[in-house]
Parts: C-alpha cells; structure tokens; sequence
C-alpha cells in the first residue's frame, strides 16, 4: 500500500490538488455528457470548471467507489472501465454506468456490496 493508493491520482488536477471531473471522466472512458449525468452537472458546466469545490463531493464519492472496483478486480482500472460497460446480470441485463447515469448509484453500490461480501456477481 502506498500513500496515494485510497485515490486515483489521474482524477486530479495537479495544479489545484483537487478532483477534476474530466480527469475522472477520461479515466473512466466516459464522455463529459456521460459524466455530467453521474455528477447531476451539465457538460457546460464540467467544461468550464471541472475541478469546482462544488463537485468534490460527488467525485469523491465517484473515485471512491472507482477505488472499491479497482481493488476487486485486481488494481486494474482498464477492468473497471469494462465493469461499468457489461451488461451485469444482476441488474437484469443493465450496465452499471447505466444506473449511474440516471443518479442511481445506490443500485450499484448495493451490487458492490454484496459481491464484496462473497455473494455471486
């Protein structure tokens, strides 16, 4: 474990420190608009100040989430990216960025939950 190992460091601005929703969004093969929706945002909006001190919290909340996925599927963001695109059988043939993208992201961390808990998923 290293010291920066709780985040992502390519969701940060180096200049500022803080989260950068684009950042994030290129990190997660999302397009702004994708990440405008998770953040509850508009694209303007991200373009225009994407490491905002309003947006930290829903990207915390977005990276730390990231990280949970990392961890399970063996420190690879590569393999996060393609979670968040497959059609998950659980959520009944839906992607999870799908619920993500509609601002349900408790859909999601419930199925991380259980799958951290050993449950099938």
């Amino acid at each position: 474990m290293t010291l920066l190992s709780h985040t992502i460091l390519s969701a940060h601005d180096p200049a500022s420190g803080r989260y950068d929703a684009l950042r994030l969004a290129g990190t997660l093969a999302l397009s702004t608009e994708e990440m405008a929706r998770v953040v509850g945002r508009t694209p303007r909006g991200l373009r225009k100040n994407p490491d905002s001190p309003r947006l930290q919290g829903e990207l915390a909340d977005l990276v730390a989430f990231t990280g949970r996925l990392r961890e399970l599927l063996d420190g690879s963001i590569e393999y996060v990216r393609i979670w968040l695109r497959a059609p998950h059988p659980d959520l009944g043939g839906r992607t999870p960025l799908s619920y993500l993208i509609e601002g349900k992201p408790e859909v999601v961390e419930a199925l991380i939950e259980a799958i951290e808990a050993g449950q099938p998923g």
